[in-house]
């Protein structure tokens, strides 16, 4: 087994693990910022209406529910996950919400999409970009799926520029939320993983560069609730 194939197996594991708290935590200790973040990344589409999505890493379906919300009866949204368990979540809050007719959710491997190149309208994901084995491959293969003129909107936590707010994201981040995430979910590694994957990932700037790279153009960054995550948003050339 690779260390890329490694990693990926490790991150599968952890999220199937916390699948049952992953909501409550998310909105927990984000003080429901969350529900904001996602509902301003959607925004960036557009016009979703009549067309075809895919979320990547689509977890537990937030993102792709939000989309669909705002989307209208005849946007079709495909979510893609690694982890069943979140899927069997996200299964649930889909019917619970009336969506099976617009969202259909599968199991998938962001790093080699079962989808036909230039099949979607648009691509999106929310904090999961950060968990890609290979970020280059995985961003290769959004662009892959998007036509061209097509839209990618990421949603992903930074780092804050401010020194300020940077030293009490560092202390929230590396000492309250895993020992809140650990102490809710019983699955204290995954909230030590967290932070650790954020210092780990490229910054904005880099992140452009790659989506740039990847196939996309005109990419933009919106930094959200002081720079603690941000929204980067491209055209597929």
């Amino acid at each position: 087994m690779s260390a890329s194939e490694a990693k990926a197996k490790a991150v599968r594991e952890m999220f199937s693990g916390i699948a049952h708290r992953y909501d409550f935590l998310n909105h927990f200790l984000s003080l429901g910022i969350d529900i904001t973040w996602r509902k301003n990344a959607v925004s960036k589409f557009k016009n979703p209406t009549d067309k075809k999505f895919l979320d990547i890493a689509c977890g537990t379906a937030d993102l792709t529910i939000a989309l669909a919300e705002v989307g209208g009866p005849s946007t079709k949204i495909t979510g893609a996950d690694f982890s069943e368990n979140m899927l069997a979540v996200g299964e649930e809050k889909i019917k619970k919400a009336g969506l099976d007719n617009m969202v259909s959710l599968e199991v998938g491997d962001a790093l080699d999409l079962k989808f036909d190149s230039g099949l979607f309208d648009g691509v999106m994901c929310a904090f999961g970009v950060r968990n890609f084995s290979d970020l280059d491959r995985g961003l290769s293969e959004m662009a892959r799926v998007t036509k061209s003129g097509g839209e990618v909107v990421i949603l992903e936590f930074t780092q804050p520029t401010n020194s300020v707010i940077a030293a009490f994201y560092r202390f929230y981040f590396t000492r309250v939320l895993p020992f809140m995430g650990g102490l809710i979910s019983g699955k204290k590694s995954a909230y030590e993983y967290l932070p650790d994957s954020v210092y780990k990932f490229p910054t904005p700037p880099e992140l452009t560069l790659k989506l740039e790279a990847a196939g996309f153009t005109s990419v933009t960054f919106t930094p959200l609730t002081f720079g603690i995550c941000g929204i980067h948003y491209g055209i597929k050339k």
